[in-house]
């Protein structure tokens, strides 16, 4: 699995699942891009981030959150036990 990796930053679970969802909000902010001229403009949703490589940070973003959730999903559930 493809996921941003903080075992070098000596965080924890929960630390790491913040941090994921804070780079989500940054990483997937859109801004309103107007296009056409005149009458026939029409206003397009775009990433702010739009270069090369942006779209596999997005997707490492998202795989790295389902990692940390699951990951305190079955810990919480092994506390529970």
């Amino acid at each position: 699995m493809n996921i941003i990796n903080y075992d070098h930053l000596c965080y924890s679970d929960e630390q790491c699942l913040k941090q994921a969802n804070i780079l989500k909000r940054v990483m997937f902010k859109t801004v309103e891009v107007k296009k056409g001229r005149g009458k026939k403009a029409y206003v397009i949703k775009e990433y702010m981030y739009n270069s090369e490589g942006d779209d596999e940070v997005r997707e490492k973003i998202l795989n790295t959150i389902k990692h940390y959730e699951t990951k305190m999903e079955t810990l919480s559930k092994e506390d529970n036990k």
